[in-house]
């Protein structure tokens, strides 16, 4: 009810609050001029303000009864009627003619309350409706992204692994088709191309194509900017409304190894909106990396292995990679160190923890010499909390094994490290590697690399 309906209706009330008592009184005037109050054993005057209290309230009742009063009164001093209002009679209805409109009062009161709530309750149900309508969407989004994208980031450096292992230097068509299938399984690109370098210029046909292989773009901006930055650059949501002339691509993500050399880059044309976001991005451009750092990390380990012989070349190599992604990309990784305190420590326990290795991890038995228990573990992609996780686990297995105590009971010693900046030979150092110092320096000064004592 509008304003202007709300003002009319009110004037009708009082309208008919100020008629009905006076055309009440002139009709029983007319008929009953002695006695008009008294003229039946019942007071049918008073039924007027009772009514009107009941269907307006307590102000319409009190001026309805006033009215009637009033006008009793004057009729009889003026003449009109012999008779004037019987006080008792005029106290009684007064009475219930507020009691009634004082019943309504609150009954409205009660309602409009009861309907508040009502209403409250409906914008609330409204409400939820809405966002488990939402939810549900959402839900069902996810379920098609699980169902499309069955893997995780360990498990795509898992298989980046498997297809490292099998290039032998450089970067073969085999293995960028098998990368860029491995993207579209992970990060959902639709249409895409790598594109290599040849002779310091990028080349016009991709190496590997996801979709129709297509001409590269030199003049895209996306391009220009991630050649220029070093960076993986792409268009937001906000700027694909907003730009009328997008280019050709969504995304640009170079590919650099560690060494700097840039080897090429990978140009998105098409994948779903909702997969151009941040962290998507920023776990493909971590994929590239760990790619692109195969040929240099083999190097390194190289240079390793020369200092440590005895380490395994793969546990270097990925130690290497990791090393370089988390100071490319901030990916966090934790190297965790099981080292014997005596002679009498339990070598069950390290056989019971090797048999019950993940897939990703990698495990070097006896770090520390033959004569010294002990074991280095390495966490791919695993933060401090996720190596509390690690550990937990572990113990879980060493009391499957009916050792209660855990590793402690069995005499040993754990201990994490987190890869961060420092280059590979600090992190082993620090987990208590022994190596040939002299050697280690200087290769360390032949790489510019310091080493704190």
């Amino acid at each position: 009810m509008d304003k202007t309906t709300k003002q009319r209706y009110g004037v009708l009330i009082w309208t008919e609050v100020l008629v009905l008592p006076l055309a009440a009184l002139a009709l029983t005037l007319w008929l009953f001029r002695t006695t008009p109050f008294t003229a039946s054993p019942y007071p049918w005057l008073w039924l007027i303000p009772l009514l009107l209290g009941l269907r307006y309230g307590l102000a319409p009742a009190a001026l309805c009864t006033l009215v009637l009063a009033a006008a009793g009164i004057a009729a009889h001093r003026l003449g009109f009627s012999g008779q004037a209002p019987p006080l008792i009679q005029l106290a009684g209805g007064a009475l219930a003619a507020l009691s009634a409109g004082q019943y309504r009062s609150r009954w409205r009161e009660q309602l409009s309350a009861g309907q508040a709530r009502t209403d409250y309750t409906e914008e609330r149900l409204e409400s939820l409706t809405r966002a488990f309508f939402v939810t549900r969407l959402s839900h069902d989004r996810l379920e098609e992204a699980l169902i499309a994208q069955p893997v995780t980031l360990r498990g795509a450096l898992e298989a980046l692994r498997e297809l490292s292992a099998e290039e032998h230097g450089g970067v073969s068509a085999t293995g960028a088709n098998a990368l860029l299938q491995l993207l579209a399984q992970y990060c959902r690109f639709e249409s895409a191309g790598l594109h290599l370098y040849r002779n310091g210029r990028l080349a016009d046909e991709p190496l590997a194509a996801l979709a129709t292989p297509a001409p590269l773009a030199h003049a895209d901006p996306l391009l220009r900017y991630a050649l220029e930055h070093e960076q993986t650059a792409y268009h937001s949501i906000d700027q694909l409304v907003e730009l009328e002339q997008g280019g050709s691509y969504r995304a640009v993500l170079p590919l650099i190894d560690s060494a700097g050399e840039r080897l090429g880059v990978l140009v998105v044309r098409d994948l779903p909106l909702l997969a151009l976001v941040e962290e998507n991005l920023t776990a493909a451009a971590a994929m590239l990396q760990y790619f692109a750092d195969e040929s240099w990390a083999a190097a390194q380990t190289a240079d390793l292995r020369r200092t440590l012989p005895y380490c395994p070349a793969v546990f270097a190599h990925e130690l290497i990679k990791l090393q370089r992604l988390h100071e490319r990309s901030g990916v966090h990784s934790t190297l965790v160190v099981v080292r014997a305190r005596s002679a009498d420590s339990q070598a069950a326990a390290l056989d019971a923890l090797y048999s019950a290795r993940r897939g990703l991890d990698l495990y070097w038995r006896e770090p520390f010499g033959p004569l010294a228990a002990g074991l280095l573990i390495l966490l791919p992609l695993a933060g401090p909390a996720s190596a509390r996780g690690f550990l937990e686990r572990i113990e879980g297995i060493l009391r499957a094994h009916r050792m209660e105590g855990g590793l402690e009971a069995a005499g040993f010693g754990v201990a994490q490290v987190p890869i961060d900046q420092r280059p590979p030979l600090a992190l082993l150092r620090e987990c208590g590697i022994e190596f040939d110092h002299r050697s280690a320096l200087a290769l360390l000064r032949e790489r510019g690399i310091g080493l704190s004592p």
